[in-house]
């Protein structure tokens, strides 16, 4: 069966910037989550591979989200 996990990260930033009416960028979100920026990047560009609790922690409380909101199965995915 094929499927890969995948970031919605993106979807809930833009989220987040519809609801505060304002751009919010990588380096605002390193500072306020303590994730480094290029690791910021990498969730934005969906290119982790490695998921460390602290850092599902730190964007769950960041956009008031569960884990089962910033990851999700895409099991149309072939395995990538």
């Amino acid at each position: 069966m094929a499927g890969k996990l995948r970031s919605r990260f993106l979807i809930l930033l833009t989220e987040k910037e519809l609801r505060e009416g304002r751009r919010i960028r990588y380096i605002e979100i390193a500072a306020d989550t303590g994730v480094s920026q290029p690791a910021v990047g990498r969730w934005a560009k969906n290119e982790v591979t490695k998921f460390e609790a602290p850092v599902l922690e730190a964007f769950c409380k960041y956009f008031q989200c569960e884990i089962g909101e910033l990851l999700v199965m895409d099991w149309e995915a072939e395995g990538e």
